[in-house]
This record gives C-alpha cells, sequence and structure tokens, in this order.
C-alpha cells in the first residue's frame, strides 16, 4: 500500500509555506500575543501561595489563556492559511499544469489537505509550552493539558479542511475568504443562539431531550469540550462520551465534507 504522506503535493505545498512571509507573521502573532499577555499577569496576578505551586491563580490564567486564546487563534489561522491554497493556484494560472499532472483529483486534494494539517500541527506546537507552565504552575494536570491540546489540535484540523474545500469551490481568494468566514460565523455564533432559542421553547423536562439540544446546540462547537474539561463539566450534566462524541464526530464529517468540496473543484478544472 502506497504511503499516502509521501505525496509530492504535500511537499511542494510545505515548501511553498515555509517561503511565504506573511505566514511567518501570523506564527509571530500566535505567539506574541498570549505571550504578552502572560506577561502583564505576572505583574498583575498577586496569586497565594499553597503546597503546590507558588503561583496557582496565574497556572490557571495561563491555562486559560493556551487553551482557550490560543485554541481560538488556531482555528482561526487554520482557516484562513487553507482558504486560499487552490483558489490561489488558480489566480496564478498553475492549476491546470496541476489537475493535468498524472496525479488523481484525489490525490491533489490530499495532498494539498496534508499541507494544510502540518501548517495547523506547526502552530499547535507554539501552544505547548504555554501549557506545560501551566501545568508547572498548578494550572491543570498534565493529562487534561494534553487533552486540551488534541482537541484544538482536531478542531483547528477540521476547520483547515472545509475551508480548503471551499478553497476549491471557488474561483477567487477573496470569495472562499468570505465563504470560510461566513460558514465559521453561522457555525460559533449564530448555531448556538438558534438551537438555544429552540430549546427554550420546547422546556424539555427530560434530562435526554435537554442533553439531545445541548448536542445539537454546542458540544460540537470548537472549544466547548476543551471547556469541558478545564471546568470539570461546567455544570451540565452530560456525560463525557456524548460531549466528545459529538464533537469528534462533527469534525470528521466536517474534514471529509471539505476534501470532497476540494476533490470536486479540482475535477471540475479538467471538463
Amino acid at each position: 500500500m502506497k504511503n499516502p504522506f509521501d505525496n509530492p503535493v504535500a511537499w511542494l505545498d510545505s515548501r511553498s509555506r515555509v517561503r511565504e512571509k506573511r505566514l511567518w507573521i501570523l506564527a509571530s502573532f500566535f505567539v506574541a500575543v498570549p505571550l504578552l499577555i502572560s506577561l502583564f499577569l505576572v505583574c498583575v496576578v498577586g496569586g497565594g501561595h499553597d503546597d503546590f505551586s507558588p503561583f496557582p491563580d496565574f497556572g490557571l490564567a495561563i491555562a486559560g489563556i493556551a487553551v482557550f486564546a490560543h485554541g481560538a487563534l488556531l482555528v482561526l489561522l487554520a482557516a484562513l492559511g487553507s482558504a486560499q491554497r487552490i483558489s490561489q493556484e488558480r489566480e496564478r494560472r498553475t492549476l491546470p499544469a496541476l489537475v493535468n499532472s498524472p496525479l488523481t483529483a484525489r490525490q491533489i486534494a490530499t495532498g494539498k489537505l496534508l499541507g494544510a494539517w502540518r501548517f495547523v500541527a506547526w502552530l499547535a506546537f507554539f501552544t505547548l509550552p504555554f501549557l506545560a507552565a501551566s501545568s508547572v504552575w498548578g494550572g491543570l494536570p498534565a493529562w487534561r493539558v494534553l487533552a486540551c491540546w488534541l482537541l484544538d489540535l482536531a478542531a483547528a484540523m477540521a476547520v483547515s479542511s472545509f475551508a480548503l474545500g471551499l478553497s476549491g469551490l471557488f474561483g477567487r481568494s477573496l470569495s472562499a475568504y468570505l465563504a470560510t468566514g461566513s460558514f465559521l460565523f453561522l457555525w460559533c455564533a449564530v448555531t448556538p443562539v438558534f438551537f438555544g432559542i429552540v430549546g427554550a421553547f420546547l422546556e424539555s423536562k427530560d434530562l435526554i431531550g435537554d442533553q439531545a439540544v445541548l448536542a445539537v446546540s454546542f458540544f460540537h462547537l470548537p472549544l466547548v469540550p476543551q471547556a469541558w474539561l478545564v471546568y470539570e463539566r461546567f455544570g451540565v450534566n452530560c456525560p463525557g462520551w456524548l460531549v466528545f462524541g459529538t464533537a469528534l464526530a462533527s469534525w470528521t464529517a466536517l474534514a471529509a465534507l471539505g476534501r470532497l468540496l476540494a476533490v470536486r473543484g479540482l475535477k471540475r478544472e479538467v471538463l
């Protein structure tokens, strides 16, 4: 069986990303903003002493920044970094040469997807020092830190895949950016509000009904499973398997749909 990671398009895409200055600027921004906030917290957060850490409040604050601020930035930058990967090939007039190569549309889409995921993983590794600091200073247990990081990474990869699919459908990068932004707004802002209102109107007293509304409204959002872990279920009477199962199933479906859209967009180029 051929190794899917040994894809020439993926390596070409990764090399082109390394040469893009704006991606290095994004990475610098990704590190600088939480770092400045953390340094500010060093000066502001007094934090009482305990038997385990001299800075427990600071550790919890850094954990919140690393999990949620970095997680939200990772999802946003993953989408922006992938929303032009195929449409940009059209604008540079290099896509005809790519689709007429011996590679199939599926192989090209897989290569572009792997290149996008490498970029997301590269950004995600910048979060690890913050998470390690939060664990050392009494923020979160190491296993919970690692679980939150993996969930951030999975959510970002799913969004990156879908943005890549939109890039394959739209002819211009600007259109792909606008479509990606609209999708993120509908998914993260409109969907929970709409289904929250529907759930309030239903006024279900049934535990299973309430859990179903929460699953449809919130559990699929990029940062909700992490919040469930960090804040110890945040008062929601739902089993962990429902929270994580809903999130991972939704993100997997989103990633698969993005790849299908990318393949369809590439096949359209040769028709």
